[in-house]
């Protein structure tokens, strides 16, 4: 089931591995190159009296925090195949799936929701993902 374009999500963000950029204290592009990200609804968290922070435990600890609407991941999509003169597109969709939610989170996979690529790729389009770490609605740095 697609999750309402207004709904607020969020990705965590790995301090290493090149995807945050202190200098800029934003998210690289790396952040979101797999083309099936995982995501987590700040309402329904919310709704249940649960910060985004609780959720960094494992191998979570110490990661950053990227905030965009279901809607940016749509638009975005579009805005990078009607540039590359390809054809993207995503869903967002929730997904409380065990497949999709590791065991340490599981108590909260009522606000797991995927980002996933509908033409096939391996990894997102370059130009999605840098359009992702540029606009983010809000950001928490890594810590």
């Amino acid at each position: 089931m697609p999750v309402p374009a207004d709904d607020i999500v969020c990705r965590f963000i790995n301090p290493g591995r090149n995807t945050w950029n202190p200098n800029l204290n934003q998210p690289t592009q790396r952040a979101f190159k797999q083309a099936n990200l995982s995501v987590w609804h700040q309402g329904r968290l919310k709704g249940r009296g649960v910060a985004l922070e609780d959720l960094l435990i494992d191998n979570l600890a110490g990661y950053g925090q990227a905030h965009h609407t279901a809607g940016d991941y749509l638009e975005f999509a579009l805005q990078a195949a009607c540039d590359a003169g390809t054809p993207f597109r995503v869903r967002v969709e929730w997904r409380p799936d065990d497949v999709f939610v590791g065991v340490p989170w599981r108590r909260w996979r009522y606000a797991h929701v995927q980002v996933e690529a509908m033409t096939g790729q391996a990894d997102f389009p370059l130009e999605f993902r840098r359009l992702l770490a540029a606009n983010a609605r809000a950001l928490v740095p890594p810590g």
